[in-house]
């Protein structure tokens, strides 16, 4: 089960904490965004740097 599965079952279980789960989700959404930068986009960009050295 995937961290969006389980905020939204845990909102199913107690609706209260729809809050507690946005927050959850929207900082995980943040970590992945951040990591897919890191993995893509200056990865590609010190290969280029170092290429363009070489």
């Amino acid at each position: 089960m995937n961290l969006h599965e389980e905020c939204l079952l845990k909102y199913l279980k107690s609706p209260d904490e729809l809050g507690y789960s946005t927050d959850i989700l929207k900082l995980n959404n943040q970590i992945l965004e951040q990591h897919f930068l890191l993995q893509n986009v200056l990865t590609k960009n010190l290969n280029l740097i170092y290429n363009n050295k070489c």
